[in-house]
């Protein structure tokens, strides 16, 4: 028996315009769209639990690769041993330090009471350059000897490989939290076999310390042969002065002629550097004299502020008011006008003031070059008088300076030379001061006496740092992974990317786009009623099986959406949609089944639209024929009564009302889908569809290359977008959003769908 259905359009259920809060540029594209996203923790741990197997995967392969090769460069390592001996250099006493601050004192002429200075600094004093010492303990030339002594024994030792493996250094410690050093020599080899260290270390104890006996002292007593050698000539130089020096004055009569040669001496120097002053100060004056004309040349009479400072300021300040009045009258006359003439004579005639101080300044300092100029002249006159004076001096007196210059340093010389002597001859006896060898040769050992290796393994601490390091790289691959990874991993990602509202999130449920209505439904009959509206008559309805509790939560998922779909605008409802996604296989058309499924439940009278004229699915999963449909009500005058279908109920237990859900298949496919959509007719038609129905919601193809959603978008109260979990592409969704934006559609929000793992609610479980 057949069912008659009236549906009459009221007023207020005509065109609506979009929600107040949803405005057509509101496409989810922020203001802070260029921002960079700050580090989301709640992301991080996600990533983390996804990419936990191929971080540890990392991880164990590194660890494993790199220990291995960790332990095999350490098991081949050579152990080495370490020996030394300590020698003392220096004598521990402070008698060196005070012979040598004596003769130092005899040489400068000093008191010997400087030497009480001495008590304070003994502790410091070094008669020995410890790193030129070490240096030559380590040459060539002096391990020649003692080397040909080890390759008698050891033939593969070379003076590399010995020089390689001796350490020498000073002995140090820490005082007042400085390092100071002995008078210790500490000599140190190491080498894989103990009993060539214990070799090695014993002939070098016996080397040094004789070469600190002999070798040593071989340059000290050259020194000392060479000075006694030329005392005998210097002595006789020096007499032989005296002599000739005697006879002169004798001859000559000449008592101190020493004292006029030293006032003639004393005037010429006083004229030297008097004329050199006067010199300096011309030299200076002029280059004072020529920059500042050249900065007059150029205009710039800045440097008055040195020269005449107050008269400056005084012009600079007079200047300063005149340029301001003629800033401010400026404003106000022309420049031709009288009040701005005076003022610019008044200017001009501030700036010759200025140009006629500077040029008596620079007058004034060429008054002093000449004065100096003249004063060189008068110097230079006296001097030239002077040197002509000493030129005419009595040859005898010449000739008596000259040997008096000459004694002098023939004297001089002759002292140099024996305190050198002297000096000499001290350091020779110091050095006679055997080296002391405070610790014999021996090997470091261990507590039963055996060689202990100094080789240090750090295994243990490298495999801990290739674990460190290859849990830090496998972190860092689990996060490059996920990074290159560009699908949405959670509704948080998608709603953070977006910055549009999340409406729902449907869990991920294999049967879902199963539970498709009855495969025998009838097309509706619609017959134009008295009212205006279309009364719509269907066939048999089939209802399929009830579904089970495992599907509730995907039922409530659909409810919780519709509900905000609802209240997006509660005092003007949203009364017809387009539900798109990005690219294929977002399960956009199954959102859109099983949304209108729920509306319908309700109670909403609901129209379900497959508005993809390209590859249509809603018939399929509603099991509906799909003989005639959307093209052929728009391309044709067919009327909606033979095109609209009503679907029959799939969830008749959990959602009763499904009577209240009709729908228009897409029908044939049109060769050009753009031209359809975009018509009149369609338009048409949608307000239509707006006048007897509660709810109309579009199936409409794929947003990115394809203009149908848009255009379905921009004519609805707007779209939501489907986003599917690991599925759909981050720069996609961008994409499609922005040709939204373009064609002016507004976003209703955001459908997360096939979200794993939710928990459901436990009240879903209650009956």
């Amino acid at each position: 028996m057949d069912t008659e259905y009236h549906f009459k359009a009221s007023p207020s259920k005509g065109k609506n315009p979009p929600p107040a809060s949803i405005t057509p540029h509101n496409t989810g594209i922020s203001s802070e769209e260029g921002e960079q996203q700050t580090l989301d923790l709640a992301w991080v741990f996600s990533a983390v639990r996804r990419r936990l197997l191929v971080m540890m995967g990392v991880t164990i392969a590194l660890s494993a690769a790199a220990g291995s090769v960790v332990v095999l460069n350490n098991k081949q390592i050579i152990k080495e041993y370490q020996g030394s001996f300590r020698v003392l250099v220096e004598p521990v006493s402070a008698e060196g330090r005070i012979a040598r601050l004596f003769l130092q004192a005899q040489s400068v002429n000093e008191g010997v009471g400087d030497i009480s200075k001495i008590g304070s600094s003994v502790e410091e004093s070094s008669l020995l350059d410890y790193q030129t010492q070490i240096r030559l303990l380590k040459s060539p030339e002096i391990l020649a000897p003692v080397l040909q002594q080890i390759k008698a024994k050891y033939p593969e030792i070379s003076h590399t490989s010995l020089v390689t493996r001796l350490d020498i250094n000073r002995v140090m410690y820490e005082r007042d939290g400085k390092q100071a050093g002995t008078k210790l020599l500490n000599f140190v080899y190491q080498d894989p076999d103990p009993k060539k260290i214990q070799f090695i270390l014993d002939t070098l104890s016996v080397y040094y310390l004789d070469y600190s006996r002999q070798e040593r002292l071989g340059q000290i007593q050259q020194a000392i042969s060479f000075i006694d050698s030329q005392l005998p000539e210097l002595r006789q130089r020096v007499d032989k002065l005296q002599a000739q020096l005697q006879t002169l004055r004798q001859q000559s009569s000449l008592s101190l002629p020493e004292i006029t040669s030293r006032s003639q001496a004393d005037q010429a120097s006083i004229l030297a550097v008097r004329l050199l002053d006067v010199q300096t100060q011309l030299a200076d004056t002029r280059a004072y004299y020529n920059n500042l004309k050249q900065q007059l040349d150029k205009g710039d009479t800045s440097w008055l502020a040195l020269v005449n400072p107050k008269g400056y300021e005084t012009l600079i300040s007079q200047l300063a008011t005149i340029d301001n009045q003629i800033s401010i009258s400026s404003a106000i006359f022309f420049e031709n006008t009288t009040p701005m003439l005076s003022l610019r004579d008044q200017q001009a005639n501030i700036k010759r003031s200025l140009q006629q101080q500077a040029e008596a300044a620079l007058e004034n300092l060429a008054g002093q070059v000449n004065q100096l100029e003249a004063r060189e002249r008068q110097l230079s006159q006296s001097q030239d008088v002077l040197n002509q004076q000493i030129e005419r001096f009595p040859s005898v007196l010449r000739q008596y300076a000259d040997l008096q210059r000459e004694l002098e340093v023939a004297t001089d010389s002759l002292k140099l030379f024996l305190e050198k002597r002297e000096t000499l001859q001290l350091g020779a006896a110091q050095q006679q001061v055997n080296w002391k060898l405070v610790a014999k040769p021996d090997l470091i050992k261990d507590e039963d006496g055996q060689p202990l290796s100094v080789t240090v393994t750090q295994t243990s601490r490298q495999l801990i740092i290739v674990i460190v390091l290859s849990l830090l790289l496998g972190i860092g691959v689990g996060f490059l992974v996920e990074v290159l990874n560009t699908v949405f991993h959670t509704p948080e990602e998608a709603r953070f990317a977006t910055k549009l509202p999340l409406l729902g999130i449907i869990p991920h449920d294999k049967t879902l786009e199963k539970a498709n209505v009855s495969q025998a439904s009838e097309p509706v009959m619609a017959v134009p009623t008295s009212t205006g509206g279309l009364n719509l008559v269907l066939g048999n309805v089939n209802t399929s099986t009830p579904r089970t509790d495992s599907a509730r939560p995907v039922i409530e998922a659909f409810r919780y959406l519709y509900t905000n779909i609802r209240l997006l605008n509660p005092q003007n409802p949203i009364r017809s949609f387009a539900i798109g996604s990005a690219s294929i296989g977002d399960g956009k058309s199954t959102v859109a089944v099983h949304l209108a499924q729920t509306a319908a439940a309700i109670g909403q009278r609901v129209l379900l639209v497959d508005a993809d004229l390209r590859c249509p699915k809603i018939h399929t999963k509603l099991g509906l024929p799909n003989v005639r449909g959307l093209s052929d009500a728009i391309a044709t005058d067919m009327g909606l009564n033979d095109v609209i279908q009503r679907a029959g109920s799939v969830w008749t237990e959990e959602m009763a009302g499904q009577e209240n859900l009709f729908v228009l298949t897409a029908g044939s496919l049109p060769p050009d889908p753009i031209k359809l959509l975009s018509s009149n007719k369609m338009l048409y038609l949608m307000e239509q569809f707006q006048a007897f129905f509660d709810l109309v919601i579009y199936d409409t193809p794929p947003l990115v290359g394809l203009a149908d959603a848009n255009i379905i978008a921009a004519h609805s109260d707007g779209m939501v977008l489907v986003v599917s979990m690991d599925k759909t592409d981050r720069s996609v969704l961008i994409k499609a959003m922005e040709g939204l934006k373009i064609s002016g559609a507004s976003v209703l929000g955001l459908v997360a769908n096939g979200v794993k793992g939710t928990t459901p609610s436990p009240y879903t479980k209650v009956r």
